[in-house]
């Protein structure tokens, strides 16, 4: 079991079948960040679960359609001369 803390939080890293799983417990306390990393460890020993699929993260082209746009045009309707992003 390897438990490590990065700031506040306690973390877990171990290797299944040549893949790294690090996973952050959320928790401040390192006993119960021990009981989080076992269950996993036991899941995936017993194929419950599989390795977790990273989302994929957007393009700056589709984080700017989705989500900057409609920000900016919602919080600054007001100020039509702050909405740079029209052009795009």
């Amino acid at each position: 079991m390897s438990i490590f803390k990065r700031g506040r939080t306690y973390w877990y890293k171990f290797q299944w079948k040549g893949e790294l799983i690090r996973e952050s417990t959320k928790q401040g306390n390192n006993k119960v960040a021990r009981q989080m990393e076992s269950p996993h460890r036991t899941a995936l020993a017993k194929g419950e679960v599989g390795i977790r699929e990273k989302k994929a993260a957007p393009t700056l082209a589709e984080f700017i359609k989705q989500d900057l746009l409609p920000f900016v045009q919602g919080n600054f309707a007001a100020k039509p001369s702050a909405i740079l992003l029209k052009i795009w």
